[in-house]
């Protein structure tokens, strides 16, 4: 009897330990199912796999979310009028005070991420570096909050704020 016991036992450890096989890979192992090779370390993984575009070498996944991150950073200057109403309550003064905060944001953002892609192209790393630290800083919605208005335009800086931490994300993978 002692025997068919330890037999029992060995064939039930058996069968546990190949259903747990069986299961396939950890979850740690799984949540870089489907993620590009150069966004592993990114942030927002999904966010990052569209930008990149299936880029298979360091520089074009680079280039892909660099652009990817400019096209946005170039519509954000004409959203700029949708600031107007939430603001319309406060001082003249204040208010184009505002506006010219976020023209001047959102225009130097642009500029950073098209000097980020001219450095890019000339391997310039620490230049890239510090243009896209620099477009993580968002003066519009700080002199928004700084009058205790709620940003009519933080979806798409929030947006932008993910794309350039993905970019840096990339490209510190060189």
């Amino acid at each position: 009897m002692a025997q068919k016991f330890n037999y029992l036992f060995v064939a039930a450890a058996a069968a546990l330990l190949l259903l747990l096989a069986a299961e396939g890979p950890t979850a740690g192992a799984r949540s870089f199912a489907g993620v590009n090779p150069w966004c592993r370390t990114a942030s927002h993984k999904r966010l990052c796999n569209k930008m990149v575009k299936n880029a298979t070498n360091w520089h074009d996944a680079s280039v892909n979310s660099l652009r990817t991150t400019l096209e946005l950073a170039k519509r954000l200057p004409a959203m700029v009028p949708m600031v107007k109403p939430a603001i319309s309550t406060l001082e003249i003064k204040s208010q184009k005070s505002i506006l010219d905060s976020c023209i001047e944001d959102f225009e130097g953002r642009i500029v950073d991420m098209e000097k980020s892609l001219g450095s890019i192209q000339v391997q310039d790393i620490g230049s890239v570096m510090s243009r896209l630290s620099a477009a993580l800083h968002g003066d519009c919605e700080e002199a928004l909050a700084e009058f205790h208005v709620d940003s009519p335009v933080a979806k798409y800086t929030k947006l932008l704020h993910k794309e350039v931490d993905n970019c840096l994300a990339v490209i510190l993978q060189t």
